[in-house]
């Protein structure tokens, strides 16, 4: 019963979060987003790690929740755009699907072959990004946002490779 309605959540928390999230102003997104990622990638943008992207643009989406966002490096602080006229890579995917790559239960290569996550554009600055996300030691995050991911990533993970219940009778089915 309680993976039932963990599986519930997992499969339909993008539905429920898409227009809510919707509501909130693009400069709002913007400035969350950059305070997050000014958090998580100091010590990174600190060391020079993200000079690949200065002067470039890469363009985050979660399809699911209908939002992206425009990242880029300038003056070595990474700024959110909520708009950008060109953008030189793209990555794209489910809510789900990106949160089991930040959390450390998922290859992006994997994703890319299966076709769950889109990387789009400028292939060498594409991998440069994936490369240096897959570098990064999550164990350095701060805790506010270590733990809930790490908890949220693991919940996705475990419903996902539970067996799915049958229509009749509770019996778990059985893939052929």
């Amino acid at each position: 019963m309680l993976l039932q309605l963990q599986r519930r959540l997992v499969e339909q928390a993008p539905h429920f979060l898409r227009h809510p999230l919707k509501l909130v102003p693009r400069a709002l997104q913007s400035r969350v987003m950059e305070t997050l990622l000014a958090k998580v990638f100091h010590e990174a943008i600190v060391e020079g790690d993200f000079d690949f992207l200065a002067g470039r643009w890469l363009k985050v989406a979660v399809t699911d929740l209908d939002l992206c966002w425009f990242i880029t490096l300038q003056e070595g602080v990474l700024k959110v755009a909520p708009e950008c006229a060109e953008i030189d890579v793209s990555f794209s995917g489910e809510a789900n699907d990106l949160l089991l790559i930040a959390g450390r239960k998922e290859d992006p290569d994997a994703l890319f072959f299966q076709r769950r996550l889109k990387i789009e554009g400028d292939t060498e600055l594409g991998l440069e990004v994936k490369n240096l996300l897959d570098s990064l030691d999550m164990s350095a995050l701060p805790a506010l946002i270590k733990y809930p991911l790490a908890d949220l990533a693991e919940l996705v993970c475990r419903v996902r490779s539970a067996p799915q219940q049958g229509a009749a009778g509770g019996e778990p089915s059985v893939a052929p």
